[in-house]
């Protein structure tokens, strides 16, 4: 047993309580790992596709093992329409051995068009129905992503925010209304690159990633995406330790923007 534990912190107006990390399956976490994430470290929120083999047997077992009211679940539909949203909920929730998912998105919106038509009325029949708890999208489109949770009653707000693409923070959480949606906060090592060093800067270590999401107040939650117990331990350990330092921070900010130079000079943007 380790003496670890996360604490828990509103996502936004939502009324659910969330660990600061959210474990999410998509680099291949075993099952057993993420059974003792939830009772060893104290995770409570797993963004889950059915895409996610070992996520998925181990919260069926936590599932099975009467836990289901403690976790907070988030999962989402790929096809923008009413009916891809209704089935890839009850594909999720077969899938999980569960009758309801606190958190479901509409995955990487590029358009107010994702929403529109059927697919929000879908999101908001299964909020009314109790099959989700709150209704969300996730966008790296950030401007949109105010103009949708305003228009379109969105309670959770997944944006990617990290060192390098900061852009969130006064274009989205600068401009949040205080009883606002939760935010979660995703791509905290820029797909790896934050931890490798650029332009003699850097680099951070995946916790510190976490932290410098996590060290802004109106982010929730940070998406951990952790491959093996032992990185599960070392994140938690990194995140328990609070908010980057005033230095530290200001050397992540430098790094981040080597980085993001870097970036859109290869991409022919600079």
């Amino acid at each position: 047993m380790t003496d670890l534990t996360l604490p828990r912190r509103p996502l936004g107006r939502t009324g659910l309580a969330v660990s600061p990390l959210g474990l999410s399956g998509s680099f291949g976490i075993g099952a057993d790992a993420v059974e003792r994430a939830f009772h060893e470290l104290s995770f409570n929120h797993f963004f889950v596709t059915p895409r996610m083999p070992g996520l998925v047997e181990g919260l069926r077992r936590l599932i099975r093992a009467g836990h289901r009211d403690r976790l907070v679940l988030q999962s989402g539909a790929w096809l923008p329409t009413g009916a891809g949203v209704e089935r890839a909920w009850a594909a999720a929730a077969r899938t999980l051995g569960t009758d309801y998912l606190d958190v479901f998105q509409v995955f990487w919106v590029r358009g107010r068009w994702y929403l529109a038509g059927r697919t929000a009325p879908a999101l908001h029949r299964l909020r009314e129905r109790g099959r989700i708890r709150a209704a969300a999208v996730s966008t790296h489109r950030r401007p949109l992503a105010l103009q949708l949770a305003a228009e379109f009653d969105l309670d959770v707000l997944m944006l990617r925010y990290n060192a390098a693409h900061r852009g969130a923070e006064r274009e989205v959480f600068d401009r949040l209304p205080d009883s606002r949606p939760g935010v979660v906060a995703y791509t905290a090592t820029r797909w790896g690159r934050l931890l490798k060093p650029q332009d003699g800067l850097g680099p951070l270590t995946a916790p510190e990633c976490y932290r410098f999401q996590l060290s802004h107040p109106k982010v929730d939650l940070a998406l951990c995406g952790a491959r093996t117990w032992d990185e599960l331990v070392e994140d938690v350990r990194g995140v328990l330790q609070g908010p980057l330092d005033e230095r530290r921070m200001a050397e992540a900010r430098a790094f981040g923007d080597a980085v993001h130079r870097s970036v859109a000079g290869r991409l022919g943007f600079g």
